[in-house]
C-alpha cells in the first residue's frame, strides 16, 4: 500500500514564481487524501543539506527569508522522510513536496527549487549505510541539472534525465532504462507532470503516468525489493495536476487507473 507524505507547512505562499504555488499541493492532496495513508515529516538537517549543498549555499537559501528557507527545509525533510519510509517498509511513498528540488545544484539554485530534495535524501541513506546502491529517474519536462551535478561522480547513484527524449519516445526511454536497470537498494522518482497533454509540455496524458508508474514500481519490485519513493518536481495547472499524480501513485502500487478520467489525446 503506497504512503503519501506531506505536511500543511508546503500550503505556505512565498514569492518565488506566478506558477509555483500553494494550489498545486492543495490539488494533489485534495485527490490523494482519504486514498492513502499521509505522514507528516520533519525538517531536513543542517547536515542532511551540508551532503549536497555547500555552507554558502545554506546562507544565500536563507537570504531568501524565512517562509522559503523553512518550507524548503521541511521539503528536503519531507524526501528524507519518503526514503527512509520506503527502505524500512519496502513498499512505495510519493512526497507531495513543495517547493521542488531538481534544478538545485551544490551551490546554485533556482527555477523554483532551493534544496535538491532527491539528492539530500538519497545522501541521507548513502551516509548512513541504509543503501549502497540507488537509481534515480526524472521525469519532469526540464533538465534535472542538479541532480546530475551532485551524482556526476558518485557511481553509487545511476540517474536517468528523460527531458531530452523526444516526445513520441519519452515513455520508451523509461522502459528501456528500467530494463537495462541493474539490481539496486533503492530507486528515486524526480516525478515532475509538466509534460502532461494540458501543462507545459502537450505530451502525456494520465494514463501515460499510471503507465510509467507500472513499469516503474514493477521494476522496483524485482531489483530493489520493492524500495521506490516518488518527490513532486513539476506540474503547473492544479486543476490536472491532483488526477496525474492519483494515476502516477495507482501504477507505483500496482493497481488499475479505476476512478481517474484520463485526459484525451488530440
Amino acid at each position: 500500500m503506497l504512503t503519501v507524505v506531506f505536511h500543511k507547512a508546503y500550503l505556505t505562499p512565498y514569492s518565488t514564481g506566478a506558477v509555483e504555488t500553494p494550489a498545486r499541493v492543495r490539488s494533489i492532496m485534495g485527490k490523494l487524501q482519504g486514498c492513502y495513508e499521509v505522514v507528516a515529516p520533519r525538517a531536513a538537517s543542517k547536515d542532511d543539506l551540508l551532503r549536497a549543498h555547500t555552507p554558502d549555499h545554506l546562507t544565500q537559501v536563507q537570504l531568501e527569508g524565512k517562509a522559503v528557507w523553512e518550507t524548503a527545509v521541511l521539503a528536503a525533510g519531507g524526501a528524507i522522510c519518503a526514503a527512509r519510509l520506503t527502505a524500512q517498509t519496502q513498499q512505495p511513498v510519493f512526497a507531495a513536496v513543495r517547493p521542488p528540488g531538481h534544478h538545485a545544484g551544490r551551490n546554485r539554485y533556482g527555477g523554483f527549487c532551493f534544496f535538491n530534495n532527491m539528492a539530500v535524501s538519497l545522501l541521507a541513506l548513502l551516509h548512513d549505510g541504509t543503501v549502497k546502491r540507488a537509481a534515480v529517474i526524472d521525469f519532469d519536462m526540464h533538465r534535472g541539472d542538479g541532480t546530475a551535478e551532485i551524482f556526476q561522480e558518485d557511481a553509487r547513484c545511476l540517474f536517468l534525465d528523460v527531458s531530452s527524449a523526444e516526445k513520441e519516445h519519452f515513455v520508451e526511454t523509461i522502459a528501456y532504462f528500467l530494463d537495462a536497470l541493474p539490481s539496486v537498494d533503492i530507486i528515486g522518482v524526480s516525478a515532475g507532470f509538466d509534460m502532461h497533454l494540458k501543462d507545459w509540455g502537450g505530451c502525456l496524458c494520465n494514463r501515460d503516468y499510471h503507465y510509467i508508474g507500472r513499469l516503474v514500481g514493477e521494476t522496483a519490485r524485482r531489483k530493489a525489493s520493492g524500495r521506490v519513493f516518488a518527490v513532486l518536481e513539476g506540474g503547473y495547472l492544479p486543476h490536472e495536476l491532483g488526477k496525474a499524480v492519483y494515476a502516477f501513485c495507482r501504477g507505483l502500487e500496482g493497481k488499475e487507473l479505476s476512478d481517474v478520467i484520463p485526459s484525451a489525446r488530440p
